[in-house]
């Protein structure tokens, strides 16, 4: 059974323009990411999705120098681009993470990719409803459910959210990881500045280990949650919903 991770990133952002280059301690948020990922126990193999826009050219041959595979697609077609990406690579299960989650942890991934095997599903996550942070969002699915998304969504918000058609369909089947305590509300993703500022004094912190978890920051938001301040006005998935209001 082939399970790839399917890494969406480019570099023109509206919010924070290459974003997935920015550095952290002196290293990219992208390799950040796929560093932390690659502790995954279950995962055979990582991937960059970017669109075709010559922008993401520096993107591209950094995570090729690291060793890491990449493919393109369309730039708005976000779900055309996973399905071409899963099905070159002959996967039977695709975890999909997003650019600018730098922070995702290996362990949720695992946990996610398990439960889907384990309990027979189409789609596994944690986010439906999430009680992670952000930016420790993981999406799970099969083959066959990609596939059908693909075949099936027609609205452009699902188009390019990959998995919000799955969420609201009932002919999956589904299920969500739960934290033990709600920590939603904490945001560590990086959609603009204040994120990045937030995520800079976080890694600022465990330098030089870029391999803390999840469970480490939510300690470090109880010992000093003034680190966390910044972005705190900041509604969790707000691009996703201007996106929506966009699309109408």
């Amino acid at each position: 059974m082939k399970i790839i991770a399917v890494v969406q990133a480019r570099m023109r952002s509206t919010r924070l323009p290459n974003k997935a280059m920015k550095k952290i301690n002196s290293i990219p948020i992208i390799q950040i990411l796929f560093s932390r990922l690659s502790k995954s126990t279950c995962i055979d193999d990582i991937i960059l999705a970017t669109s075709e826009d010559k922008s993401n050219l520096p993107l591209i041959s950094h995570i090729s120098n690291l060793g890491y595979k990449h493919e393109i697609g369309s730039e708005e077609d976000v779900l055309d681009r996973y399905l071409q990406v899963a099905k070159k690579h002959k996967a039977e299960i695709i975890v999909r993470i997003t650019g600018d989650c730098p922070l995702v942890d290996p362990l949720i991934v695992d946990q996610c990719i398990k439960e889907l095997i384990n309990s027979n599903i189409d789609y596994c996550t944690n986010t439906f409803p999430p009680t992670f942070p952000d930016g420790f969002d993981v999406s799970v699915m099969r083959i066959n459910a990609l596939k059908k998304t693909a075949k099936e969504a027609t609205d452009k918000f699902d188009r390019e959210h990959v998995t919000s058609y799955i969420k609201k369909n009932n002919n999956f089947s589904k299920k969500n990881i739960v934290s033990t305590y709600d920590w939603s509300m904490l945001r560590l993703t990086i959609d603009n500045t204040e994120d990045y500022e937030v995520i800079s004094q976080v890694f600022k912190h465990f330098s030089p280990n870029i391999y803390f978890s999840w469970l480490d920051v939510v300690n470090l938001y109880k010992k000093n949650p003034s680190i966390f301040n910044t972005n705190k006005h900041i509604k969790r998935n707000e691009g996703s919903i201007i996106t929506k209001k966009e699309s109408k």
